[in-house]
């Protein structure tokens, strides 16, 4: 018995090559938009978030309640205001506020907390946009 003829197994190898290429070259074109697209959404985002700011002001506690203010100090709107506290022993408690704060405006809250807190923080809609305040920067005269 003879094999096949070299210039069989070169076609076939060639043509076998240029498939595989083929269906290489689809999938990572549409990986690459599909990465491309992504990145831009992401990129987007953090640039409108760079003009943005926040601050937690007028901290103070009593008879078990963490009462303040929360002021958006940027330019763009803000929204998932969630106020966090950080006790000692590790342990967090959050409050999700819905409220979404426009350029300049303030939200009073009032919120039940231990007295072992530690740390109180605000995060907001933007990963980069939040305060923090340490326990000993919060009133205690009631």
């Amino acid at each position: 018995m003879k094999g096949i003829s070299s210039l069989i197994a070169t076609v076939l190898l060639i043509a076998f090559t240029v498939s595989v290429a083929g269906i290489i070259s689809v999938w990572l074109t549409s990986f690459i938009r599909g990465s491309t697209e992504t990145v831009s959404e992401q990129a987007g985002s953090e640039l409108t978030c760079s003009y943005g700011g926040i601050s937690l002001t007028s901290l103070k506690y009593c008879g078990g309640g963490l009462s303040g203010r929360v002021d958006n100090t940027g330019n763009i709107v803000l929204g998932n205001i969630t106020i966090q506290i950080l006790y000692t022993n590790a342990s967090q408690q959050k409050h999700y506020r819905n409220v979404t704060l426009d350029p300049r405006e303030g939200h009073t809250f009032n919120v039940t907390c231990g007295s072992n807190y530690d740390t109180i923080r605000v995060i907001t809609n933007c990963s980069s946009i939040y305060d923090t305040e340490e326990s000993n920067k919060v009133s205690t005269s009631c």
